[in-house]
């Protein structure tokens, strides 16, 4: 078994250092050879030219796509198509909004984001404080939010968040799901026991070739296989194919 089905990861200390088109581990105890590098990225890096990327040895990338129950990321579309047509595996990503009921944006995403076989998971960014929203009914909607999602595209999403966030409102909570968490100053993410790890966000400034502005770079635990286990494998049925599948068992 990989190091992707580890359910914490505890005291390495990596000195990463990212050029255009490699990394650069002087002192790493992460063994990050057997992992794949990603970026993540959003109408901040503006226009990107995944012919580029691709060259720069990027195996996935996630992508904003919405943000509470309206706002759409303008640059989502192009990423989306573009990314795919390149062959580095994409991913979509939410971010979450604690006031807005999660019905509502579940609704918003999956308006926008139509995924494939073999596109990652949707990932619900969450690292909204909202000091009116008691801990107990964010964790509540955080939770709508991922069953509605799974419920509609067949494959449990991922958790993105900072290190900072998860220990104050999300350890231990959300057993099952696998977290993507941003901790950087050579500090690997510390996780509760019964939590699983899957990628790691170690630095907001990296350096891409195609990227004109510093992007999100990210190592996953695990090799490609680990990947694709976390991918949708068939897809999701339309809303008219399932009226068809009840009248069938009737």
């Amino acid at each position: 078994m990989s190091s992707f089905y580890r359910t914490a990861v505890r005291g390495v200390k990596a000195a990463v250092l990212l050029t255009v088109c490699c990394l650069v581990l002087p002192s790493a105890k992460l063994n990050t050879t057997s992992y794949l590098h990603g970026i993540d990225v959003s109408r901040y890096q503006q226009h990107v030219n995944w012919e580029h990327v691709k060259d720069a040895d990027i195996a996935f990338a996630f992508m904003k796509a919405t943000e509470g129950d309206f706002l759409k990321d303008p640059f989502f579309a192009k990423n989306w198509e573009s990314s795919r047509k390149h062959g580095i595996k994409r991913g979509a990503y939410h971010f979450f909004l604690p006031w807005v009921s999660a019905e509502s944006q579940i609704a918003h995403f999956k308006s926008v984001v139509d995924l494939q076989p073999g596109d990652l998971a949707p990932v619900l960014d969450v690292e909204t404080f909202a000091h009116d929203v008691p801990d107990a009914l964010a964790r509540q909607r955080i939770k709508a939010w991922l069953v509605g999602i799974e419920a509609h595209y067949g494959v449990k999403p991922i958790i993105y968040t900072y290190q900072g966030f998860y220990d104050k409102k999300l350890r231990g909570h959300f057993k099952g799901y696998h977290f993507w968490i941003a901790r950087y100053k050579n500090e690997e993410p510390n996780l509760h026991p019964t939590d699983k790890m899957a990628f790691w966000q170690y630095s907001e400034k990296g350096t891409v070739k195609g990227i004109a502005l510093p992007v999100d770079v990210n190592w996953f635990y695990g090799d490609i296989n680990d990947l694709n286990s976390l991918c949708l494998q068939k897809k999701p049925a339309s809303p008219s194919d399932e009226v068809i599948a009840q009248k069938e068992t009737l």
